[in-house]
């Protein structure tokens, strides 16, 4: 294995660096200018040599270059790393007759499949590493498995299909199409038209607009579903957006569009969560939102067209639903 870039042996090494008093460590190769991953440590007068390969460079290790003046003894562990799903795996021809510390990793499975005799303790090691790193992925596979956020994003991406379609224009939208298909304009919301603080959550000025708000609900929306539930997630969007609608239409002027407001009310939903948490950290994750907060604030001054009064009012419905609706877990 060259030193390319791979992130399960990086996670391994990175997490015995952390936690096992490891440090990190180069190895070379005999026939050529390529070098190994791996990672060293020192356990009584033993000095112990842990390195990463593949099936084909199992005994390409250089051994000059393992030595230590310092050490008695010398254990060099090689970790081997495969993958099981490719038709020419034949690792276990390898190890069967391999002599030395071998431990054997399914790069896929990120499970140890095989380790020698004396390698137990080690072996031991690395699969509580893979366990988390398993863990890890899980949690990352249903927080970005959110079938509300795929729900919402697919509605503001459809509806700004519409618009672009009816502007003739795909990166700008025409502000009569908006105020045909219901943006918040306050004297059209007095006539009676109300269902425009609804529908104004779906609507989106230009593409560079849309990615916006869309990148910001992929990252808020699954964090807040997960903590609270679909149902008080659709609750905290569609009652926070609204509010922020109805704050635009009371005290700002000109046409309102967007879905920002409803994602200040997820924002404020972490906050509450935050707040209710008993996290040692949550003083610093606090400072993390309000400085977001406070960002989006001052650019929304700085910059013409940016309705703060829907983001306030989005951020504060959001919070206040959600402090109504918050079950600690």
């Amino acid at each position: 294995m060259s030193m390319r870039k791979d992130e399960l042996t990086r996670f391994i090494i990175d997490m015995f660096n952390r936690y096992y008093n490891y440090n990190i460590q180069e190895f070379k190769a005999r026939d050529s200018g390529k070098e190994f991953w791996g990672m060293s440590t020192v356990i009584g007068d033993t000095k112990s040599y842990v390195v990463f390969l593949d099936e084909n460079n199992l005994n390409n290790l250089d051994m000059e270059f393992i030595h230590d003046e310092d050490a008695h003894n010398i254990v060099i562990t090689r970790v081997l790393m495969v993958d099981s799903t490719k038709s020419d795996s034949r690792w276990y021809l390898a190890a069967e007759g391999f002599e030395g510390n071998l431990i054997v990793v399914d790069e896929k499975k990120k499970k140890v499949v095989y380790s020698s005799l004396y390698s137990e303790n080690l072996s031991a090691q690395i699969e509580h590493v893979l366990e988390y790193k398993r863990t890890l992925d899980s949690g990352n596979r249903k927080r970005k498995s959110s079938k509300i956020t795929i729900v919402l994003i697919a509605i503001n991406v459809i509806m700004y299909g519409i618009i672009a379609f009816l502007s003739g224009n795909i990166l700008d939208s025409d502000i009569r199409v908006l105020l045909y298909l219901g943006a918040n304009e306050s004297s059209l919301v007095s006539a009676g038209e109300y269902y425009r603080l609804f529908v104004s959550m779906f609507l989106h000025g230009g593409l560079l607009h849309l990615v916006l708000n869309m990148y910001a609900l992929n990252v808020l929306g699954p964090a807040v579903e997960k903590a609270y539930g679909k149902i008080k997630y659709i609750i905290i969007y569609t009652l926070g957006g609204l509010v922020a609608s109805i704050s635009s239409y009371l005290f700002s002027n000109g046409v309102s569009i967007g879905a920002s407001g409803a994602i200040f009310a997820l924002l404020g939903a972490v906050l509450v969560l935050v707040l209710k948490s008993k996290r040692r950290d949550k003083r610093m994750i606090l400072k993390e939102i309000l400085s977001v907060v406070g960002i989006n604030i001052f650019i929304g001054i700085s910059l013409p067209n940016i309705d703060n009064f829907a983001h306030i009012g989005g951020l504060i419905g959001g919070s206040l639903i959600s402090f109504l609706l918050f079950k600690r877990k």
